[in-house]
């Protein structure tokens, strides 16, 4: 309760201008209301509804893919990585990007709780625009896909068709 009660007056605090007025900007609303989310649901269980929400929140782009993703990397949500490393995506621990990863478990990123996971996956996200790749440019979730590819995202070389396989079947 205590983490609680400093975690929404430090967010109180940040949302004071240096004149010591409230700015109240459509931008502070809505990490307000993230913050809020994101403590509301600390202690709940993990589900998919949940998870797509926080994407939605932290701005992730191609959401549709990046849910596939979390299925095939955690095999539905079962996987050790993701049960005890909290790792929806199976992240490594990065050597040169910025990261809200606690360490590592069993050669992947681990987080304190499955929320830093989306959160760094919006990090890696934004790190690779940063880089010149044109993500962030509106296209179609086939486009996300070949970047998948072309930067090699997983080890196995039949990624991108076992996401292709779950797309087809989420779409039925």
């Amino acid at each position: 309760m205590r983490r609680i009660i400093f975690l929404l007056l430090l967010s109180l605090i940040s949302i004071i201008a240096p004149s010591g007025y409230l700015q109240n900007t459509p931008e502070r609303k809505f990490q307000a209301e993230k913050m809020a989310y994101y403590i509301s649901i600390r202690d709940l269980p993990f589900s998919p509804d949940l998870l797509k929400k926080v994407i939605q929140y932290e701005g992730i782009l191609y959401p549709d893919v990046v849910l596939l993703q979390s299925q095939l990397e955690t095999g539905f949500y079962t996987s050790d990585i993701f049960n005890n490393g909290k790792n929806l995506f199976g992240m490594k621990f990065p050597k040169y990007r910025p990261t809200v990863a606690s360490g590592t478990y069993s050669g992947h990123a681990q987080y304190n709780h499955w929320i830093d996971s989306v959160i760094d996956y919006k990090i890696w996200q934004d790190w690779y625009i940063t880089k010149g790749w044109r993500i962030s440019i509106p296209a179609d979730n086939a486009f996300y896909m070949v970047f998948l590819d072309c930067i090699k995202y997983a080890e196995d070389p039949h990624y991108i068709p076992k996401l292709i396989n779950l797309a087809s079947r989420d779409m039925t």
